[in-house]
């Protein structure tokens, strides 16, 4: 049991107190290199996300109302995440999908929680803007699916135009009687 809070001492120890680092034993002056990597044009995703919900915010601190600016950043961020994915459809690779799950979720949420101004109106719009998503990115390619829609959408179709034949049949007084 000693052994094992040396070790757990040593290693909080290392890690609060790095003995081989180079890099804080020398001084230098803070230079363009050090911000290389920081550009929106590489990371315009998470500047996009962020950007919606410091728009959000913004307007929550300008307009009245109790928790405004958090509801409008949810708002702001949820919107700017959904409008970013549909427009790049590769960002973020396999977890496309999930990201736009995710940015409706946050995006129900503050419509909810703004429109009711309670916890019922947070959990509620979080749920619808989740779930009503979820089935979205699960059914979008699904063949079968949209084959059973297109079948009865031409099925409603036919029928209306079979009923508006019958109606214009009978305003001309053409229509056959069914004994004949």
């Amino acid at each position: 049991m000693q052994h094992k809070k040396f070790w757990i001492l040593v290693l909080c120890l290392g890690f609060l107190f790095p003995f081989t680092s180079s890099a804080q034993s020398r001084e230098r002056e803070v230079d363009k290199r050090d911000l290389r990597g920081i550009s929106p044009q590489h990371h315009k995703y998470i500047f996009s996300l962020l950007g919606g919900a410091a728009v959000g915010a913004g307007l929550g601190f300008i307009l009245p109302g109790e928790k405004t600016p958090l509801k409008l950043a949810m708002i702001g961020g949820g919107g700017a995440s959904t409008w970013f994915l549909h427009t790049h459809r590769a960002t973020l690779g396999g977890y496309h999908d999930w990201g736009m799950i995710t940015s409706n979720t946050v995006l129900g949420g503050g419509i909810g929680w703004l429109g009711c101004n309670c916890n019922d109106g947070l959990i509620g719009g979080t749920l619808i803007g989740g779930g009503a998503t979820a089935v979205w990115e699960a059914l979008k390619n699904d063949h079968a699916a949209r084959s059973t829609l297109i079948m009865q959408r031409n099925d409603f179709a036919v029928t209306t135009t079979m009923k508006e034949r019958r109606r214009s049949l009978r305003s001309l007084g053409l229509e056959r009687s069914a004994k004949s």
